[in-house]
């Protein structure tokens, strides 16, 4: 059997694991929809789902500089992570227009209703003034449909852009492995 000796190209590479971590979002919100959508508007799932995009373009970046012959300078690296995560960005946001549009198009009002209670639990937690917590969600209940639309749902993936480009620059620093000075 012979030996696959090509190294993969950054782009090819990236791409790769941006539509693995694409699949493993898409498999994480569906189960969450078969269990409990509403388990999708916490603040949890929010931070679970950010480390484990963190957790996996870490992994893809060091893969990638081990098959490229174990270092890769920060620039590589941070270009690597941001196409890991912009490409799983769009896979996730074609499969929300999915979701939303075809799969439960019910789905949007009930994610809004969703995150507008756990917004006011967190808020009289929090002991916020009832004045406040009303005025907050009134602006939600007006805002946050419009997240759920088309065109929402296209300024979300550029909005992620955004945290794609910081998040990028943080893995960059981790996986970036740059060769020994010879003297």
């Amino acid at each position: 059997m012979e030996e696959n000796t090509t190294t993969p190209t950054l782009v090819n590479h990236g791409a790769k694991w941006g539509a693995i971590l694409g699949g493993v979002t898409i498999v994480l919100v569906m189960l969450l929809y078969a269990i409990d959508y509403t388990m999708m508007a916490g603040f949890t799932f929010i931070i679970i789902a950010t480390l484990l995009g963190i957790g996996m373009v870490i992994y893809a970046g060091i893969n990638y500089r081990n098959q490229i012959g174990g270092y890769i300078p920060f620039g590589k690296a941070y270009l690597h992570g941001l196409l890991v995560f912009a490409v799983a960005g769009l896979i996730s946001t074609a499969f929300s227009f999915l979701l939303y549009f075809v799969i439960d198009p019910d789905l949007a009002g009930n994610m809004t209703e969703a995150i507008i209670s756990n917004t006011e639990k967190t808020m009289e937690n929090w002991g916020a003034p009832p004045d406040a917590i009303e005025e907050q969600l009134e602006k939600m209940r007006e805002d946050m449909p419009k997240n759920f639309t088309a065109i929402g749902l296209v300024k979300g993936y550029f909005t992620g852009l955004i945290w794609y480009i910081i998040l990028s620059l943080i893995t960059g620093l981790i996986v970036k492995k740059n060769q020994p000075e010879m003297v």
